[in-house]
């Protein structure tokens, strides 16, 4: 079981991205769940959460292909209005390879985890454009029923 460390509220430092006030863990390099975050308080309940699931032998995805495949999971069994947004998100970058995803986005229109995986959609753009055509197909659906 590995060791982990969790994160205080004094361990968020704010930074800027892109024109946009952004928070990170001082001492946490990796990209996760609640770093970076735009709200330290959600960010620190994503983030211990994921340190505990860590902890607890749920080994972290470092593989781009595997994490884009939690996320679009995570769409299909949500069906919330979040997903849907990401949904929409991921389909237009299939369908659109010109298309980039970026860091820039209305933030307070996803609820969490949703926010964190948008986040994370945008270092993905290469592997969107992987993705098998029957998940696309599936994705699709999930818009036209939700």
């Amino acid at each position: 079981m590995p060791l982990v460390r969790l994160a205080k509220i004094e361990d968020y430092e704010s930074f800027d991205l892109l024109g946009r006030t952004m928070y990170r863990v001082t001492w946490c390099d990796k990209m996760c769940p609640g770093n970076p975050t735009d709200d330290p308080s959600n960010g620190l309940r994503l983030f211990n959460d994921w340190q505990c699931a860590v902890a607890a032998g749920h080994e972290a995805i470092n593989d781009p292909a595997l994490r884009l495949d939690l996320i679009v999971e995570w769409c299909l069994t949500e069906r919330s209005e979040t997903s849907k947004k990401l949904t929409a998100e991921i389909l237009k970058k299939y369908k659109q390879p010109e298309y980039l995803i970026t860091l820039e986005f209305e933030a307070n229109a996803f609820q969490e985890p949703g926010l964190a995986y948008r986040y994370e959609l945008a270092f993905l753009n290469a592997q969107v454009q992987k993705l098998p055509a029957s998940t696309a197909l599936r994705l699709q659906t999930l818009l036209q029923v939700v």
